[in-house]
């Protein structure tokens, strides 16, 4: 795979400045001209900015015009599927972008690979797990994939490990990660087992870097990526199955868990101890004993929890995430009081009374942070000081593990 990042800024000078600023490792670079209109471009600037192969699009409107850019060094032109690919097919990546839907794919690959260009970049939008199935299944040498949207970040995550060539990085579309982002979830070899978050909202999780770092580090070919739904269902009943493309492993977050623990029942799963008591499941996989259903929550909670001296605890909120720091908290001994915008569940104060806790160790479980929290629970997609990501990095210790039990 080569990682391409796409610069898409609304002004020429502004992305000259950022073709100048890329620090990390890349191969290539895109320069999205039409973010700035499209019009008259000085692609001598552009190819001075950078010694990298250097791709000129303009999506949305005709190519650049090819002499100009090619008299100026500019390596590759974006075509648009079409559009005339000019005299250079050596100098072209053939796109086509499906923003609706998921055609044909293999009457459209076909198509485009009889194009005889450089490069073939298919961008397509799933809208469930046969969708991008489709799509991973799609994946050719010399071809680009690309689940576009949320609902697409499941095959766009991991096209590139089943050897879609380009990993186009930046801020240009959604779901696009950024190039630090994809350095830290790629790499290893072509996996033989996935895994997936699956919630939503669910693009923000730095879940990926973490277990696909924890599989390379113990040389398993595995892969982890996201799916992102409103249908939990969708993803659940395939891996429950086994299919094609399915993950072996699911970690389950907002607002799934306690519809994963009905479907883990349902299907005769294993429930651990720490998802019967938090009534809540965050981990299901299937390994040679069975399917388990657990809640990795609690071990996250258990080992923050372990590094304080508290005797009392004050929760907000009262959903899944609470229930595990609930059970965490009980095991360690520790008398807690929660409070709820809804008075009632888990015998809830109102949170207007959080002001008067008696607690020395505050667990924040709503979903937006808190500054006078010990513990948060939620995370934003850039990092940020007392934020959830600590207990992100301690649930996913016995969780990996739990995941690499499925690889057996």
């Amino acid at each position: 795979m080569k990682f391409v990042v796409t610069i898409f800024e609304p002004a020429a000078e502004r992305a000259l400045a950022a073709i100048r600023a890329i620090a990390s490792t890349h191969d290539m670079v895109e320069v999205r001209v039409d973010a700035f209109g499209g019009g008259a471009v000085d692609l001598a600037a552009l190819r001075a900015a950078t010694a990298k192969p250097l791709i000129v699009t303009n999506r949305g409107g005709a190519p650049v015009d090819f002499a100009s850019a090619y008299g100026a060094g500019i390596d590759f032109v974006d075509v648009e599927l079409g559009h005339d690919p000019g005299p250079r097919r050596d100098r072209v990546v053939l796109s086509h972008h499906d923003f609706e839907s998921v055609p044909d794919l293999e009457a459209l690959a076909r198509e485009m690979r009889a194009a005889g260009c450089a490069h073939t970049k298919i961008a397509v939008t799933p809208r469930s797990f046969a969708d991008n199935a489709r799509v991973l299944a799609t994946v050719a040498p010399g071809m680009t994939l690309i689940g576009m949207g949320g609902r697409g970040l499941y095959a766009r995550i991991l096209a590139p490990f089943f050897g879609s060539e380009l990993v186009f990085t930046g801020n240009a579309a959604p779901g696009q990660f950024s190039l630090e982002r994809a350095l830290e979830i790629y790499g290893g070899p072509v996996p033989r087992h996935l895994f997936a978050l699956v919630g939503n909202p669910a693009a923000h999780s730095g879940s990926p870097a973490i277990h696909n770092r924890r599989f390379r580090q113990q040389g398993v070919a595995a892969a982890y990526a996201i799916f992102e739904t409103d249908d939990f269902l969708d993803v659940a009943e395939p891996f429950a199955r086994g299919e094609r493309f399915a993950p072996a492993g699911l970690a389950v977050t907002k607002p799934f868990k306690e519809e994963a623990l009905v479907f883990a029942a349902r299907i005769g799963a294993a429930i651990a101890p720490n998802a019967a008591e938090a009534r809540a499941v965050n981990t299901l996989v299937r390994t040679p004993r069975g399917i388990i259903a657990d809640n990795t929550d609690v071990d996250g909670f258990e080992t923050l929890i372990a590094k304080t001296n508290a005797k009392h605890a004050a929760v907000l909120g009262a959903g899944a995430t609470a229930r595990a720091a609930l059970v965490a908290l009980r095991r360690a001994g520790i008398d807690a009081t929660v409070f709820n915008r809804t008075a009632g569940k888990l015998d809830a104060r109102p949170l207007e009374e959080f002001a008067r806790r008696d607690g020395e160790l505050v667990i924040n479980t709503l979903p937006m942070h808190r500054d006078d929290a010990d513990i948060n629970a939620v995370y934003g997609a850039q990092p940020a000081a007392n934020d959830g990501r600590p207990l992100l990095e301690a649930q996913a210790i016995r969780q990996n593990a739990l995941f690499l039990e499925g690889t057996r």
